[in-house]
């Protein structure tokens, strides 16, 4: 692979807040999609893992000792397998708005207390820190539904200026028990987004800073499955 070093990154093409200086991440293209400049909005069901390559997707994790994103990062048996460690994400390399996004996951992690992970939306921004600007629906083990708001994100008149979780606003959670797979529905309409897991509705967001952006699934310290990953069109009501 070609590689390129610039704004303190290591690029090889084919902690919540912001950080003044550009951190050392290293990232990896598998391949480069034709990105259109305005975001997509789905019309009907769009497979972004198609179970083979990372195909449409930018693999990004700390440039920390011996750190390879595709360790990080692996298919195997029509699965995301992701270690949990570096921290850091995989980005889709198209922006969409106006979508359903489905995502299943399981925890293959056996020994981590409260394993760690998460999806992000609207994300926008270049990779200079392993945690963009974006809205995390949380996967943390006994916290999946919470909302984090990553760099400078904004969600119902919050700012984060440094560490910001915005709890749940579900009474119960609905994770199903470790090793078993669970199901996660973020609806992004306009400045909108609603999540639900398990098919369970766990918290709403409004006044998003954006109305589109990119979309990653996180590495935070636990070894972490992914299967189906599609979006589609909202139904209307």
């Amino acid at each position: 692979m070609n590689k390129m070093v610039f704004a303190g990154l290591v690029v090889s093409a084919g902690m919540i807040g912001m950080s003044a200086m550009a951190e050392m991440l290293v990232k990896v293209e598998p391949s480069s999609q034709a990105v259109k400049q305005e975001p997509i909005r789905p019309t009907e069901k769009i497979a972004l893992f198609n179970g083979k390559c990372f195909d449409g997707w930018t693999k990004v994790i700390k440039a920390e000792k011996d750190a390879c994103p595709d360790k990080t990062w692996k298919i195997e048996e029509g699965m995301i397998k992701c270690s949990g460690t570096p921290f850091g994400y995989l980005r889709t390399q198209q922006s969409y708005a106006d979508y359903k996004l489905h995502v299943e996951y399981r925890w293959a992690d056996t020994t981590t207390k409260l394993p760690n992970s998460g999806i992000f939306v609207f994300t926008t921004g270049p990779d200079n820190f392993f945690l963009p600007k974006a809205i995390e629906a949380q996967l943390k083990m006994g916290s999946a539904g919470d909302w984090v708001l990553l760099s400078t994100a904004t969600l119902n008149g919050i700012e984060n200026k440094g560490t910001k979780s915005v709890k749940r606003q579900a009474a119960t959670g609905s994770e199903k028990p470790r090793g078993e797979w669970n199901s996660v529905d973020l609806i992004v309409k306009g400045k909108t987004v609603e999540v639900s897991v398990n098919g369970i509705l766990m918290n709403k967001g409004v006044d998003v800073y954006t109305d589109a952006g990119q979309i990653c699934l996180q590495s935070e310290g636990g070894a972490i499955d992914f299967r189906t990953v599609t979006i589609e069109p909202i139904e209307k009501k």
